[in-house]
């Protein structure tokens, strides 16, 4: 795994390095007309005019801070670059606890969720479930048929995912949750995480891992 996050890095470094150095505001959600001209993962100098038309909806994302423009109308990315973060800065990947129960951590796995999730290599492997009442097992289906019990105590919303359970980039993973018979599909994708919102917007749009980016923006939009 060690070698395939080394590789992705020295990817990610090539394809990534040269624009998020000049670029201070990403695009993380785009609807609308002008769609097709700032499309998720379009990076944007702060000195940037965007011009949008009725219709339009599109998140953008600072070294500190998120905001919705909403056309019609011109605005400024440098709004969004210039936003104070210091509050969040460098602690981005934690929410504020709120009245429903959310991930407190964008690197946490969230096996509520389907989809694919990227695995950072810089951050300690913890899984979240939303609920934490009661204790509960649930049952990992690996991509080679057998499983594999993963166990949260009593009033715990977070465990380590099993260290004899190894993450393999691009591999598939089923969990099942007793009773109810539900599941959710996990596909994890190993990448290196950025030291910043922005990079690490870019890392999350290129692998298809939306749960995070939703999850990043969310916590990113709570700047004040």
């Amino acid at each position: 795994m060690r070698t395939k996050l080394m590789l992705w890095g020295t990817a990610a470094a090539l394809a990534f390095g040269s624009t998020a150095a000049m670029a201070s505001v990403v695009v993380v959600k785009s609807l609308g007309p002008s769609s097709k001209a700032y499309p998720p993962g379009k990076t944007l100098a702060d000195s940037a005019k965007l011009s949008l038309k009725g219709g339009d909806v599109v998140t953008l994302l600072g070294p500190g801070s998120a905001k919705t423009l909403r056309g019609p109308g011109n605005f400024d990315a440098k709004q969004v670059a210039m936003a104070s973060g210091s509050a969040r800065r460098g602690r981005f990947g934690a929410l504020r606890a709120s009245e429903v129960a959310k991930n407190p951590s964008i690197w946490d796995i969230d096996v509520s969720q389907n989809g694919k999730v990227c695995v950072s290599s810089n951050s300690k492997l913890q899984v979240w479930r939303p609920t934490s009442e009661s204790a509960v097992t649930v049952q990992i289906r690996k991509p080679d048929g057998s499983v594999e019990p993963l166990t949260w105590a009593s009033g715990t919303a977070i465990t380590e995912w099993p260290t004899n359970l190894a993450i393999k980039s691009g591999a598939k993973y089923e969990v099942s949750w007793p009773g109810s018979g539900d599941k959710s599909n996990l596909e994890f994708i190993a990448v290196d995480a950025p030291a910043d919102l922005v990079g690490t917007a870019q890392v999350l749009i290129a692998n298809g891992c939306n749960n995070q980016l939703d999850l990043l923006v969310a916590s990113a939009g709570k700047t004040k």
